[in-house]
């Protein structure tokens, strides 16, 4: 599978199979995600692995009113990452490390991707659910970049329209 047509074929999975995912294959799929590119080589990511009962715990822990899509994904997801960035009083250090993260988690879809594996990606701030933070070992010093939801899927999410580059392209 060449690197185009994961980028045109990957796309969010919201409904997931009940065939299990290893962690071997996680573990796989994160030591090449690191890989991304991130400033000064300061790795800004760390992740927080759930799966079975402690994935039911952290379920549990939400307010489904206030959170549903975060909920029905825990529910349905075999395998959940919570990816945290650190925070960082310099605004620049900051935002250059919350990207960085961003990048990464892209790089999990599409190694996930290809093999086979789905994603959903919750990007709420969830930095008042402190059942949630507190049970998952989420620090004061850092925020959840995304809680991304992994699994295998029966069938193939419909593929989304993409707009092209007229309205978004301005050349000077």
């Amino acid at each position: 599978m060449s690197i185009l047509s994961l980028f045109r074929e990957a796309r969010e999975v919201r409904r997931f199979s009940d065939r299990p995912v290893s962690r071997e294959v996680i573990l796989s799929i994160l030591e090449d995600a690191v890989w991304a590119p991130n400033h000064k080589l300061r790795e800004p990511w760390r992740f927080i692995y759930a799966e079975g009962a402690a994935k039911i715990k952290l379920t549990d822990s939400v307010d489904a009113s206030k959170h549903p899509r975060l909920v029905d994904t825990l529910t349905q997801a075999p395998v959940v990452l919570i990816v945290t960035s650190p925070v960082n009083p310099d605004e620049r250090i900051d935002s250059d490390d919350f990207g960085a993260v961003c990048c990464l988690i892209q790089n999990i879809q599409l190694l996930g991707w290809a093999q086979g594996l789905g994603m959903a990606w919750e990007l709420a701030d969830y930095s008042a659910c402190e059942e949630l933070l507190a049970l998952s070992g989420v620090r004061s010093d850092e925020r959840i970049a995304g809680i991304l939801g992994l699994g295998f899927f029966d069938s193939l999410p419909e593929k989304p329209a993409v707009a092209g580059l007229d309205d978004r392209l301005e050349i000077w």
